[in-house]
């Protein structure tokens, strides 16, 4: 947590010197006037300074050789005072302006919340709210602003719940984008709401660390929204998140999802979603057991092909782990994934006792395979018709296409086998054998690596070198699986 809270405060007893990495400085000046130096470029070019109470006897003095305000020092001197400073680039000055309250808040109890009306307690616009404590609100809710951050020293010993809260009510609501960090939710029934009506102002930006979810029943209920980050959090003792609108990504990683054994789906993409980007959860793993779901793709859920990701993923718990959208779906991704099945590029197609010929009407010359195939019931990101398989996955892949044909063509006559790739044969794939003398059936294989594109198709097509007699193909098998 240090690293987080030196992100955005710093705590300075004596004389300092600014550096450009420095946000938000805390003056204590008990013990005399304090001397700033501000020379260096800031950090979003916001530099905050605030008093912690004692300015109007021991000052605050900034120096710069850049100029404050038109001066090369700038006083300090009212108790509690914050100083906003902001570089001016075209002049390569500072500008100072006073505010009267911090917009770094410290929440070590309710009272150090803005006070409740009708049960809200709605937190200021361009503040940030450090809890430091277990913050029980005893009834009331809290309602964000524009650009409320909510921060906690840690999720281990600092909460946020409201014994006696409505059950129809969130914990936490906000229209707007919102960070939180390091803290956690626990106890009611609803917990954070998001822009669930669709009014919100855009774009909402949800970037969460460290947030955890303890004895919930709707841990998070999203609305339209511009993304998701979720990282490092847990969701403890069941409670479900909920998409139920247009979401640009979805993150989530390094995170712990425990279900409670109830029918409760620990992540919910309801059939109203719209997931314009992703959907992506890596290196997370799932506990879901008795009637619990992990996750809940509906299949009426618009997202983008190969854009549901889940990457090294485990579950446990020996529940429903997915539901919805399957694996085989063109949507999905799962790579790594331990204890539901992975997804993979691949297609497979066969002829069996094809009595149909393809016509031969020039010698040398190759022509597409004629009859009727079926496709492999596992066929992953290919889509089939017959003696054609047509990549529908996302990523530019390569892949190794095998084939084996039957065939009869009279006596004696030299047949070439093809892979052909959008209607056009490959030559490394080129393989030739003769047909024996007495109208036997006569076997040939060939293969060939190729680069796939979405909507790319491969076919098998045949060719008679000896003259223009018709080939039969009655048996085919055709495998083009990915290798990257």
């Amino acid at each position: 947590m240090s690293n987080q809270l030196e992100q955005y405060t710093k705590k300075i007893v004596g004389n300092y010197t600014a550096s450009e990495d420095d946000y938000h400085l805390l003056v204590d000046t008990s013990n005399g006037v304090v001397n700033i130096y501000v020379d260096t470029p800031l950090r979003s070019d916001v530099l905050i300074i605030e008093d912690l109470g004692n300015a109007s006897t021991n000052a605050i003095k900034l120096h710069s050789k850049k100029l404050i305000n038109g001066s090369s020092v700038f006083i300090l001197n009212t108790n509690k005072s914050v100083l906003k400073l902001r570089y001016n680039t075209s002049n390569d000055t500072f500008l100072g302006t006073e505010e009267d309250e911090s917009l770094f808040k410290f929440v070590y109890s309710k009272q150090d919340l803005p006070s409740a009306s009708s049960g809200v307690i709605t937190l200021e616009q361009d503040s940030t709210y450090f809890f430091l404590a277990d913050i029980d609100l005893l009834g009331d809710r809290l309602v964000g602003s524009a650009n409320t951050t909510i921060l906690g020293a840690s999720s281990e010993n600092c909460s946020i719940t409201s014994t006696g809260l409505s059950e129809s009510e969130f914990l936490f609501y906000s229209d707007y984008t919102t960070p939180i960090r390091h803290i956690t939710f626990k106890d009611v029934t609803k917990c954070i709401g998001i822009n669930t009506s669709d009014g919100g102002v855009q774009p909402i930006a949800l970037d969460w660390t460290g947030v955890n979810f303890s004895g919930c029943t709707t841990n998070i209920e999203i609305g339209e929204i511009d993304n998701f980050i979720f990282s490092k959090g847990a969701i403890l003792g069941g409670g479900t998140i909920i998409f139920k609108s247009s979401v640009g990504t979805i993150g989530i990683d390094n995170s712990l999802f425990v279900g409670d054994g109830t029918a409760v789906k620990l992540i919910d993409i309801q059939s109203t979603a719209t997931i314009t980007r992703r959907f992506r959860i890596i290196y997370s793993s799932f506990v879901a057991y008795g009637s619990t779901t992990a996750i809940n793709v509906d299949v009426s859920a618009t997202i983008p092909v190969e854009a549901y990701i889940l990457d090294t993923i485990n579950f446990s718990g020996g529940s429903t782990y997915t539901s919805g959208v399957q694996y085989t779906d063109n949507k999905t991704r799962f790579v790594n994934v331990k204890g539901v099945e992975n997804t993979a590029e691949i297609g497979n197609y066969y002829m069996l006792n094809n009595a149909s010929a393809t016509t031969i009407s020039n010698t040398n010359t190759p022509v597409k395979i004629n009859g009727s195939t079926t496709a492999n019931a596992i066929n992953q990101k290919f889509s089939h018709s017959d003696n054609r398989l047509t990549y529908t996955g996302a990523l530019i892949r390569d892949f190794q296409i095998s084939a084996n044909a039957s065939f009869t063509s009279g006596n004696n006559k030299v047949i070439g086998l093809y892979v052909s790739k959008n209607g056009s044969v490959i030559a490394s794939s080129e393989i030739y054998a003769t047909t024996s003398g007495n109208g036997r059936a006569e076997s040939i294989n060939c293969q060939t690596i190729v680069e796939l594109s979405e909507n790319d198709y491969v076919e098998m097509w045949i060719e008679n070198n000896s003259d223009t007699t018709n080939v039969t193909v009655e048996f085919l098998n055709v495998i083009c699986k990915s290798l990257n």
